[in-house]
């Protein structure tokens, strides 16, 4: 008779502590900040290595935006004038200076995207879409500062650098209009080159 008291008792102690988890609120966490702990999405046919994420792409002659291939937290689109002629652009983003390229502006530049012109073309002036570079390291009100270069055989061009005020995005700070870089600039081969961003508001052209 004890056995069985003793299972009633620890069968009506189960009951309690299920009814009292049924009963406890349920914390959601919301969409946003699952976005946001995720990073932002990976480019279609994006490749992703140990120190780089690569992607190849064609420039349209009316303009668009670059999917920028995520690594590091970092990723977005940005958009690029029109081009004379359709080239394609092969593009490795990193957070390091995996290539040894020039530190183009003051301090350690916190994002690089390298860019390999397959052929030359000239970029028109006005940028016709929307797109920005986004990360959870971009702080939004900051200002930052792109700058590029294009080195084609011993010839290197460098784009007008530009600075932008970061927003606050779905993955982290934005940065808008840096595509501004390559307005008006002209591609005259097979060329190399980079973009980087720095903090700060190191030039005084706005993106």
């Amino acid at each position: 008779m004890k056995i069985f008291y003793r299972a009633l008792a620890l069968a009506a102690a189960a009951l309690t502590a299920a009814c009292a988890q049924a009963n406890a609120p349920t914390t959601v966490t919301p969409v946003s900040a699952l976005r946001a702990a995720s990073g932002p999405p990976k480019c279609a046919g994006q490749r992703t290595a140990r120190k780089y994420a690569a992607l190849k792409l064609t420039l349209r002659k009316g303009g668009g935006l670059l999917c920028v291939p995520e690594f590091g937290g970092f990723g977005g689109k940005v958009a690029y004038p029109g081009v004379e002629r359709p080239v394609v652009l092969a593009m490795r983003s990193s957070v390091q200076d995996i290539y040894d390229e020039p530190q183009l502006g003051s301090g350690t530049a916190i994002f690089y995207l390298n860019l390999h012109f397959l052929a030359g073309t000239h970029f028109h002036k006005t940028l016709h879409s929307d797109g920005a570079l986004t990360s959870e390291q971009i702080e939004a009100g900051q200002p930052y500062t792109a700058y590029g270069i294009v080195t084609v055989g011993h010839l290197a061009f460098m784009f007008t650098p530009c600075y932008a005020v970061a927003t606050q995005g779905q993955y982290g700070g934005v940065l808008p209009r840096i595509g501004e870089l390559f307005s008006s600039a002209t591609i005259t081969g097979d060329g190399f080159g980079v973009i980087e961003i720095y903090s700060g508001e190191q030039v005084s052209q706005e993106c």
